[in-house]
């Protein structure tokens, strides 16, 4: 029995002394104990063990059946030695999942072979049955499963205990030269478990169980005939590994024969009716779960009120070589094309009128960056990914850093096309279809458009989709449309920070009452159109007063410079070339108040409208103001005055687009129009969400 002759385990004892030990013919417990041992002195014990104090510790787990005790004492490279000893115990776990993340996906079958019986477990499924069996292990071999398939068995079967004890072949393998996924390495030693399988990988796993859940049992067969098959791999790969370090001429002989775990292939026995546990054969029921995405159109939207609703989405391309796919979303009705030029993805987009427009590229620099490319002297300082990347990956979804080579082209036209766009006060969010619909429980593009396109009718997406066959580029347009939609109901999960902007992703646990409930209002209009008044009134109506000159004044002060009209409106036209309107709406935005009634008193630019409705969404409420004298018959500056040059300044140049931007137009706020206004601002909310 391997673990009788195993002595690493014991205090002051290594590899090299335990081979030592082999070599003369010490080969088990008893050998160690009886024989004449003059190195015992110059071995050190442990504060409170001694070798026969652990000896007698090992006979007694050892006879009690307690691998666990052998797992915390043995390093991890040598757990093999316990399903060594234990092979009738030794049990072999495959898990498939609905994608890679274990934040996002779940298991889908739960695959173990143990003392020769191959067992499935099928989501949905009571787990008893399960629990029996792994209750029995003593030993688990996975292949990637420490950092896979255990941590999945531990978010979604808490309660069940996996052995302490695990061989995990990725790593076990690489000690003999075996690297690589578990298919190239049974290729590498001619393992032949899946001819039957041979055109189904990982990544077509979700797709059969998407299938499934559409009715497709057949679809469910396949896949529990590809868990088989890694399993049957599995068994032949640890019987490889085995043979090369323990063979003859290999490093380390043991002093026991290897137990052979493939020495009888198992096979796959179909149960007809729903006895699943007769005679090990294996029963798939009709599916009876959720069916197709985690939501739908109509679950999503049922409080939308504002029709209808119009949302943009671009999955663009690095280079305007390449088409790039564009989407308009009005409500459920998709209509998609594929477009080359930036000119012409605005132009489409200016014409369609969106709410907000979704773009699947990155639409910032990591901070700290100044331009994407590799000769940016901050480079090293600050890196190549933001931190939005760097959360999604350690959820376990796949996405490229920002500024990795064949990214830059990408990124650097996404950010251009983005700041066009918020020019003309045109709202753009950040989204990445890939890992919305990992989100959405829906199939990437590569794992085939055909499930893509069924999924995303599924979801009830409407239109030319469901006649045409649109391309890969279409679909992710659509699917970035989408998040536009998850956004504007407040569905969504803000990935990120401020300083880089956020990437937005959905989130079907978000409760969207604080995103739809509130009430922010900005107000815009020319010098002398009673802003401030407006602002004052709404305040004391239970809003909290915010106002773009607060952010300059301290500024002015901060410099020691005299706060006046003209030294704030040469302040402001200064930010807004450098560092930009955005860092200014930034600055004040993190002056407000996280929750509750606010009104903004002061927008500029048509980046402003579209910096506050990406910050609030449907809450978001521009009202725009009127001068009395910019009606017919109304007065006019007089040409060369101070109030004339005010009015022209640069810092006032955009006010007049505002108006076509805003939702509400009032051509003054005389006292007995306020309270009308307020009742407009009201009713515009509730419309919009």
């Amino acid at each position: 029995m391997m673990l009788e002759s195993t002595f690493i385990h014991l205090p002051g004892i290594g590899a090299k002394r335990e081979r030592a030990l082999w070599e003369q013919g010490i080969r088990a417990w008893d050998d160690l104990e009886r024989a004449s041992f003059p190195q015992a002195s110059l071995l050190r014990p442990r504060e409170t063990e001694s070798i026969p104090t652990v000896l007698a510790r090992s006979r007694d787990a050892l006879a009690r059946g307690d691998m666990d005790f052998f797992a915390r004492r043995l390093p991890k490279r040598e757990h093999y030695r316990i399903a060594l000893t234990v092979p009738h115990l030794t049990a072999f776990l495959d898990v498939e999942t609905t994608g890679l993340s274990t934040y996002y996906d779940h298991i889908t079958i739960v695959g173990v072979s143990l003392a020769g019986e191959y067992y499935c477990h099928i989501r949905g499924a009571d787990k008893a049955a399960l629990a029996r069996l792994l209750s029995r292990a003593a030993c688990l071999v996975t292949f990637n499963g420490s950092i896979f398939d255990t941590k999945f068995m531990a978010r979604e079967f808490p309660d069940l205990k996996l052995p302490e004890a695990h061989v995990d072949l990725r790593f076990f393998g690489r000690s003999v030269g075996l690297a690589g996924s578990q298919k190239a390495i049974e290729r590498a030693i001619n393992v032949q478990a899946r001819s039957h399988v041979a055109n189904v990988d990982g990544a077509m796993a979700p797709v059969l169980w998407y299938q499934y859940q559409m009715g497709d049992s057949a679809a469910c067969r396949t896949l529990i005939e590809y868990n088989h098959a890694d399993i049957v791999g599995m068994q032949a790969i640890l019987d490889e590994v085995l043979r090369r370090k323990t063979g003859d001429g290999a490093a380390t002989v043991l002093p026991t024969t290897p137990h052979r775990f493939l020495a009888k292939p198992q096979r796959l026995a179909w149960a007809a009716g729903s006895k699943a546990e007769a005679g090990g054969r294996i029963y798939v029921p009709p599916y009876r779960g959720r069916k197709g995405p985690r939501t739908t159109y109509r679950q999503l939207t049922p409080d939308v009120r504002e029709r209808p609703l119009r949302i943009v989405g671009i999955d663009l391309t690095g280079s305007e070589d390449r088409p790039s796919g564009w989407c308009l979303l009005t409500d459920d009705h998709a209509l998609t094309q594929r477009i080359r030029s930036d000119l012409d993805l605005i132009s489409e987009t200016v014409c369609a009128r969106p709410h907000v427009v979704s773009i699947d590229s990155p639409l910032s620099l990591p901070y700290g960056r100044t331009r994407p490319t590799d000769d940016d002297p901050t480079r090293d300082e600050f890196g190549i990914t933001r931190e939005c990347e760097r959360l999604l990956r350690a959820r376990g979804v796949h996405v490229y850093p920002t500024l990795i080579l064949n990214m830059q082209g990408l990124t650097a036209r996404g950010i251009r096309l983005a700041t066009h766009f918020r020019k003309l006060g045109i709202p753009v969010i950040e989204s990445y279809p890939g890992a919305a619909q990992d989100i959405l429980g829906i199939p990437r593009k590569k794992k085939g458009v055909e499930h893509l396109t069924r999924a995303l009718l599924d979801f009830g997406v409407r239109g030319p989709i469901s006649s045409c066959k649109l391309s890969h580029d279409e679909l992710d347009a659509v699917t970035s449309a989408m998040v536009g939609l998850f956004f504007w109901t407040g569905k969504f999960e803000a990935l990120g920070n401020d300083r880089e902007n956020f990437l937005i992703v959905p989130d079907l646990a978000r409760l969207p009452q604080d995103w739809l409930e509130r009430s922010v209002v900005g107000l815009s209009g020319e010098i002398g159109t009673g802003k401030t008044t407006l602002a004052r009134f709404l305040e004391g109506r239970g809003y909290v007063y915010g106002r773009f000159s607060e952010v300059l004044e301290d500024q002015l002060q901060k410099d020691g410079r005299p706060v006046t009209r003209n030294a704030l409106q040469d302040l402001g036209a200064q930010i807004h070339e450098h560092p930009g309107q955005r860092w200014l709406c930034r600055e004040l935005k993190n002056r407000l108040p996280s929750e509750g009634k606010v009104v903004i008193d002061g927008l500029r630019f048509p980046e402003d409208h579209a910096f506050f409705v990406e910050s609030y969404g449907p809450a978001f409420v521009h009202v725009h103001l009127t001068r009395e004298g910019r009606r017919p018959g109304g007065r006019t500056p007089v040409k060369g005055s101070s109030r004339e040059r005010t009015l022209h300044h640069p810092s006032e140049r955009g006010v007049g687009m505002l108006g076509e931007l805003a939702h509400i137009r009032v051509e003054n706020t005389k006292r007995e129009l306020r309270t009308e206004i307020l009742e407009r601002i009201e009713h515009h909310r509730l419309k919009s969400m």
